[in-house]
């Protein structure tokens, strides 16, 4: 295997660096951009279908939670799709079906067969999200690789902020038709156009090839050969010819035999292998790296950032997918109650005692169905996006310098000032600023956790730590959406002290990550660890 991947590392190295790169990267941040509108936009629609549906907020908490419940079911199916059909073939997939349930789900009639299409719309994006980094990052040199791979966040702000443009475009339109139990109104119309990223970075992907790496492990050198002369005419403008000449002329054997097309033993045993022996190989090659990962140092550096992971995706799509209910409701209090000020609990309460009183309105609207969005819910949930710019932008421009330990401490710390400040606010407009600093911080704070995850563990580690990580992560997000559902109205206090005591385990956790150089020091060891694997193999 680890020849295999140097072969396909080196080959790349080759192409150079230009249109190609461009073009995988884009391709790359719209699937994130595509990530960033499913999950989000859920947000929107919880207030918005209230009436439809007759939610209560335990109704609403099972919408924001669905999806986080699909990304824990599908965490363990796209990685072994990816490894055994390709990552292209696993991203389009995911992207289809994906498009093909948010489309159903924008004309389903039922409450819980929503539900269950949103179920499945997470268990769709779980797999955009564990694979997209893989792809792009198998396609770029390693000269640019990590450089390329941070820029990745800021995808997921500009996402954050169209789709606040588009719902403040689409949500407010007034219009409602009905075909027997169908209805199809502005907010169908919103959960619809979320399918259009989808479609279009798919039929894209058609035109995609696999990845070097991927063709070079299954012994694939003809489909290989393709993608890299794809690559190096498209940066360079050169001929096929003149790419075959700069890989004969190589220092590198294993590089000049591709052009020969010498194929080992070992590589054709790979390629005569079928789908089964190929799952029985990764499978075996799984349990190893399971053990290794239960010892030291492996285990602690797991158990760190697996335990981190969950406190902040906990706490932050938790809030992401709440604030524009939490944006209405603070809107709503101040029609109802011009010029008092209160805390984001007492809004909830005093809204929650005002619903249930008695009266003739409540007994003609009882789930607000003549209620609107307010305009500042749009406006807010915009800002949300514009806070995370400048730190998706600052992340990876100075990283390298400060450290991945002082950013984890820093953010984390910040996060959990701010989620404590919330019992304190007294107005929307301080809603707003700690909505923004909380989203900000939370947000940097997990991209850190992905980069450090790269360097904490080897190669043949990397994977499988990162997919564990992942997989607590969205424990942690499914935990906080119910949580959150179940007590912002009758237990707001508790809410919140749970999840400050979250990100204060989480800051403190951070101590337990390794400083600057010590970082240095183990990148020093897996780059040794990794190159004896090469040797041996």
């Amino acid at each position: 295997m680890y020849m295999e991947e140097s072969i396909a590392e080196k080959a790349v190295e080759q192409t150079g660096f230009g249109k190609f790169n461009i073009k995988i990267t884009a391709v790359s941040a719209l699937i994130f951009f595509n990530c960033a509108f499913c999950i989000t936009s859920v947000g929107f629609v919880v207030p918005t279908a209230a009436c439809d549906f007759k939610m209560t907020t335990i109704d609403k908490g099972r919408i924001s939670a669905a999806p986080m419940l699909g990304m824990v079911i599908g965490s363990s199916i796209w990685g072994y799709l990816a490894d055994l059909k390709g990552r292209r073939i696993a991203l389009l997939i995911s992207l289809f079906m994906q498009l093909t349930v948010d489309a159903l789900a924008s004309i389903v009639p039922s409450y819980w067969t929503f539900v269950f299409l949103k179920f499945l719309s997470g268990i769709s994006v779980t797999g955009q999200l564990s694979i997209v980094f893989t792809y792009l990052g198998e396609f770029q040199p390693t000269k640019y690789r990590n450089q390329i791979l941070s820029w990745m966040e800021l995808s997921w702000a500009i996402g954050v902020i169209i789709l606040a443009l588009i719902a403040w475009l689409i949500i407010p339109l007034r219009f409602q038709f009905k075909l027997h139990m169908l209805s199809f109104s502005s907010w169908n119309l919103f959960v619809l156009t979320n399918c259009l990223p989808a479609l279009i970075v798919a039929l894209w992907m058609l035109n995609l090839p696999e990845t070097p790496k991927y063709l070079a492990e299954n012994g694939r050198l003809d489909a290989l050969m393709d993608v890299l002369t794809r690559m190096y005419i498209e940066n360079t403008g050169n001929t096929a010819e003149q790419f075959k000449n700069v890989l004969s002329t190589c220092s590198i054997p294993s590089i000049s035999a591709l052009v020969n097309q010498l194929d080992s033993t070992e590589t054709l045993k790979t390629m005569s292998m079928t789908n089964k022996e190929r799952l029985k190989i990764m499978l075996n090659s799984s349990k190893s790296q399971m053990k290794a990962l239960t010892k030291k140092p492996y285990a602690k550096r797991l158990g760190v950032t697996g335990s981190i992971m969950f406190c902040m995706t906990s706490t932050y799509y938790s809030l992401m997918t709440w604030f524009p209910e939490l944006f209405q409701r603070f809107a709503t209090f101040e029609k109802i109650f011009p010029g008092q000020f209160a805390s984001v609990c007492t809004v909830s309460q005093r809204l929650a005692i005002t619903n249930n009183s008695i009266s003739f309105h409540h007994k003609l609207n009882p789930f607000g169905c003549d209620n609107e969005i307010d305009t500042s819910v749009y406006v807010n949930s915009i800002w949300l996006g514009v806070a995370c710019l400048p730190c998706a932008i600052l992340l990876p421009l100075t990283v390298e310098r400060f450290g991945y330990r002082i950013y984890m401490l820093f953010t984390a710390t910040i996060s959990c000032v701010v989620t404590v400040a919330f019992f304190f606010v007294k107005t929307s407009m301080e809603n707003l600023i700690l909505s923004c600093i909380f989203e900000a911080f939370t947000s940097l704070n997990i991209s850190v956790i992905f980069c450090l995850l790269v360097e904490l563990f080897p190669t043949n580690l990397r994977v499988v730590a990162t997919a564990i990580t992942l997989f607590i992560g969205r424990i942690g997000s499914l935990f906080g959406n119910m949580l959150f559902g179940y007590l912002i109205d009758g237990y707001c206090m508790v809410l919140i002290i749970i999840m400050a005591a979250q990100l204060f385990f989480a800051a403190t956790l951070c101590w337990a990550t390794p400083s600057r150089d010590k970082m240095r020091k183990i990148q020093g060891r897996v780059s040794i660890e990794v190159q004896n694997k090469a040797f041996t193999s």
